[in-house]
């Protein structure tokens, strides 16, 4: 291993908010081994997915663009990555064995992008799909198929975009998260112990079908769930959020009580997962020139302002976890020369950054080279000082144009607008964390300079059409809705399924 380049473990969840960690304060919620990478590490609150949902956000981490950048600013399958200066083939050229262990979400399914490894679960989607092409499943499929439960993958009857929730039907061990889990494991032993290691272990849970196991919901059986928040302005949805209601529209109060318990339990489940690897790298003894970055592609709005799901720049949605973790016992020489020599852990970082920034940080620690024509900037010196940031504001962007819902924050204030319909939301984040009051009208001073900062970034752009005589311009400010085509548009979403028999 050339200069003791430090191991470089990345751990992602799918659909997993930053405020559902009890290092984030949330006393129900069970994490201790997330809480534990927080402790020695450094928590950035105001992580955000600038582009909220899977395809698109695992784009950014695979490239260090942003959704404009990739032009890729919705939810589109088969899209190939437009560079070839991936994180996994930075770290490749300088010396990394690098694997991925889970969701990939990237197309050409099969195509390693800089990775020596990949072993895939790509949640029952057919690879080649997108161009009708039949390429068999992921790995799980096949080893579920060889344990002798083939095609069972969904026999517990629940979809992959619901809330309605049912204990796992196989036995325990043969659950998704339980096999990435112990397929990274794995791999760390059988890895090429001459070469430092890049592994990605990237987890499907919480993200729906919700279906825990028992002895991890029994665990939240006597705790009184949270409910969803409503802000007072969320009665008057703007038409980007139309479609979004679909998804819990019909939900009974136990449903929803039930939604929240069986997502807690897997996100503990996925913790367990975490200790596992850590008592791995123990184990295997790198655990002391080891840095670990763990976060989730987005969050889930969990019901709140009457919304399920990611796609928008609400908190659940867009706030994501974020930690970064240096070696949790001592330090190699690669790892130790990043620190400033008073460095101490469990430090808070509240400034703003992004998905973008996970492969130069990446490359920083394993002194790769970072490409030069990223959006995303290197957190190591936030680490080092947590009171530093990388910009001043981020900015957020979702859907196609003429649709798109647009935010810009710098981690204090929010301002969100939405092209169709001209909607703007603003709040102060630090005082109404909730997202419960619109200050559009009651702070126009405090509206008109965000709406602002948002025309200055839009206006760099050539031609975008959102900018008109330096001022926002609506598609469709004129559009009204009648009942009906509001009720069309809501329920346009595909009837929720699950993944049938293969």
């Amino acid at each position: 291993m050339k200069n003791n380049q430090p191991n470089i473990v990345m751990i992602s969840c799918d659909h997993l908010r930053a405020d559902l960690m009890g290092c984030a304060g949330n006393e129900v919620i069970q994490t201790p081994h997330i809480d534990l990478l927080a402790k020695k590490g450094v928590r950035f609150t105001q992580a955000y997915s600038t582009t909220p949902v899977c395809v698109p956000a695992r784009a950014t981490v695979m490239t260090g663009m942003d959704g404009h950048s990739l032009d890729l600013t919705e939810y589109r399958e088969g899209v190939e990555l437009p560079v070839i200066e991936t994180l996994p083939q930075q770290l490749s050229d300088a010396g990394y064995q690098t694997m991925v262990i889970g969701k990939m979400h990237t197309y050409p399914e099969r195509r390693r992008y800089g990775f020596h490894e990949m072993i895939l679960w790509e949640e029952g989607r057919p690879f080649g799909a997108p161009y009708g092409e039949n390429r068999g499943y992921g790995d799980y499929e096949q080893w579920l198929a060889e344990q002798g439960y083939p095609g069972m993958a969904f026999g517990h009857g629940m979809s992959i975009n619901g809330y309605t929730t049912t204990p796992w039907h196989l036995p325990d061990h043969l659950h998704p998260t339980e096999w990435i889990g112990y397929e990274t494991c794995k791999q760390i032993k059988r890895r090429d112990w001459t070469s430092p290691l890049f592994l990605w272990a990237s987890f499907t849970a919480p993200h729906p079908p919700l279906v825990p196991l028992q002895k991890d919901l029994y665990m939240y059986d006597r705790d009184e769930m949270p409910r969803p928040v409503m802000g007072e302005w969320a009665e008057n949805h703007p038409l980007f959020h139309q479609l979004g209601l679909s998804f819990g529209e019909t939900m009974t109060d136990k449903q929803i009580d039930l939604a929240y318990r069986a997502y807690f339990a897997m996100v503990t489940q996925v913790d367990r997962q975490i200790n596992r690897i850590i008592g791995t790298l123990r184990n295997e003894g790198i655990l002391e020139n080891t840095w670990f970055i763990f976060t989730s592609d987005h969050g889930d709005n969990l019901g709140d302002h009457q919304l399920w799901q990611k796609t928008n720049f609400l908190k659940g949605s867009c706030n994501i976890p974020l930690i970064i973790t240096p070696p949790l016992v001592g330090f190699g020489e690669q790892s130790n020369e990043l620190l400033h020599s008073d460095w101490l852990p469990g430090r808070v970082n509240d400034s703003v950054v992004g998905l973008e920034d996970i492969l130069p940080t990446c490359c920083e620690i394993g002194g790769a080279e970072i490409p030069g024509h990223i959006d995303g900037q290197s957190l190591i010196p936030l680490v080092n000082n947590s009171a530093s940031s990388v910009r001043n504001v981020i900015l957020g962007e979702y859907g196609s144009l003429g649709k798109r819902s647009l935010m810009v924050t710098d981690g204090k204030q929010k301002y969100i607008w939405y092209e169709e319909d001209g909607f703007e939301l603003l709040f102060d984040i630090q005082k109404d964390p909730n997202e419960i009051t619109n200050l559009v009208t009651m702070q126009p001073e405090m509206r008109n300079g965000w709406k602002e900062k948002l025309i200055d970034i839009l206006s760099t752009r050539k031609h975008d059409p959102a900018i008109f005589n330096h001022n926002l311009r609506a598609s469709s400010s004129e559009l009204e809705l009648s009942s009906l085509e509001k009720e069309k548009r809501k329920n346009a979403y595909p009837f929720f399924h699950p993944m049938g028999l293969h």
